[in-house]
C-alpha cells in the first residue's frame, strides 16, 4: 500500500511518476572536533576553537521540502517546531504557493504532532491541499530523509567543520544550495525500489 501511495503508474509507460511534495524537519548535531598543536601554539588562532555556550544544546533543527524536480529554501528554526510556527513559518509561505502551482502534487509529511494538528488540518484542507494518507507505524518512506542523510554527509566533509551552532546553520543552508537537482531526482526516483523492497519484505527490514 506504501508504495502505490508513493507512485503513480503510467499505463503503457512502465514509468514510474513520483507525484508527492515531501516535506520534513530534521535535526543536526555538531560534532566533535580534535585539535592537534605544538609546543607554544596554545592560544594561536588556528588553534582555537569557539564554543557556543546558547547553542541550544549544540544542534540545529531545519525544515525543507524537495520534490523530483523542485525544492524549498532550508528553514532554520530555532527550538522546536509546533503547529502555530508549522502552519505560518513552513506551510504557508513554502508549500500552499508550491502544491497551488502543481496541483498534481500530493504533500507528503508523517504524523508528527505538529502536522496532524486539526488547526493544521483545517488550513490545508481550506486551501485544497491534498495530504498523502499516512498510517501510524508505517514504514518511513519519505524520500526527504535520503536528502537529510546527504546533507548530513556534505556537512560532516567541509575542509573546516562548524564550530558553533551559527557556523552549522550556515553550513546546513550552503550545503542544502550545493546539493544538484540531479542528486535530488536520483533519490526520488529510487523510492519505487524501496518501495518494491518493502513491499516484499511485508513491511519488515530491507537493506534500504
Amino acid at each position: 500500500m506504501a508504495g502505490k501511495n508513493l507512485r503513480k503508474i503510467q499505463p503503457g509507460s512502465g514509468k514510474s511518476e513520483v507525484c508527492s511534495f515531501s516535506t520534513d524537519e530534521s535535526r543536526f548535531w555538531l560534532i566533535g572536533i580534535r585539535i592537534y598543536r605544538q609546543r607554544n601554539e596554545r592560544y594561536t588562532e588556528a588553534c582555537t576553537l569557539e564554543r557556543d555556550r546558547f547553542g541550544g544544546g549544540g544542534s540545529v533543527m531545519v525544515w525543507g521540502g524537495v520534490s523530483q524536480h523542485h525544492r524549498t529554501e532550508l528553514v532554520v528554526t530555532a527550538g522546536n517546531i509546533n503547529a502555530v510556527r508549522y502552519r505560518e513559518d513552513n506551510l504557508l509561505p513554502h508549500v500552499v504557493p508550491f502544491l497551488q502551482a502543481h496541483p498534481d502534487k500530493t504533500l507528503q509529511h508523517d504524523n508528527a504532532t505538529s502536522h496532524t494538528a486539526r488547526s493544521v488540518r483545517d488550513f490545508l484542507q481550506d486551501r485544497n491541499v491534498s495530504v498523502l494518507p499516512w498510517p501510524a507505524t508505517s514504514p518511513d518512506l519519505n524520500h526527504i530523509e535520503l536528502v537529510w542523510d546527504l546533507l548530513d554527509r556534505r556537512v560532516k566533509a567541509r575542509v573546516i567543520p562548524p564550530r558553533n551552532v551559527r557556523e552549522l546553520a550556515s553550513a546546513l543552508v550552503e550545503e542544502w544550495g550545493n546539493i544538484s537537482q540531479q542528486e535530488l531526482a536520483n533519490l526520488v526516483q529510487s523510492m519505487r525500489r524501496r518501495c518494491t523492497a518493502v513491499l516484499n519484505a511485508a513491511g519488515g527490514h530491507t537493506r534500504y
